[in-house]
């Protein structure tokens, strides 16, 4: 009997939970074409004495070419860093970038291009293909720059 119940409470579940809404969902296909990068962050982390990782945002601003589909990190540590730390940024190998992309769309990185969110080496421009949710593609470089 205990088992009767169980199997009725559950198929009674799945009917009354369950949704058959199927208009005015949208279409994420048609509505999202964009495959952009609209936005950028660059941090350093680092261990610390205790063994703890450690991490900063580092100042910046961005400069966007949609034309060229070329997104540049421009940086400035004064003062988010010690001399040891600065130094050791400054050679780009360890920085870490998250980028902000088109709502819906997927970003993957090319050839030797860092993943995003780990630390990697932007010493160089990378190059990443993002896709909108409709499966336009743009490949766009990424650099990472000093003010100076």
């Amino acid at each position: 009997m205990k088992r009767y119940i169980i199997s009725l409470f559950a198929l009674l579940s799945m009917v009354c939970f369950t949704s058959c809404l199927t208009s005015g969902i949208d279409d994420p296909e048609k509505e999202f074409d964009g495959a952009d990068i609209t936005g950028g962050q660059i941090y350093y982390r680092w261990i610390d004495a205790s063994g703890n990782v450690q991490q900063t945002r580092i100042a910046r601003a961005t400069d966007i070419d949609d034309e060229e589909q070329v997104f540049t990190i421009l940086y400035a540590i004064q003062g988010a860093l010690n001399e040891e730390q600065s130094q050791d940024f400054e050679t780009l190998k360890k920085v870490v970038v998250t980028l902000d992309i088109s709502t819906a769309a997927v970003i993957r990185p090319l050839g030797d291009s860092p993943k995003l969110g780990l630390p990697g080496d932007w010493s160089k421009p990378n190059q990443y293909e993002v896709t909108a949710a409709n499966g336009t593609k743009k490949v766009w470089t990424v650099a990472v720059e000093s003010y100076n």
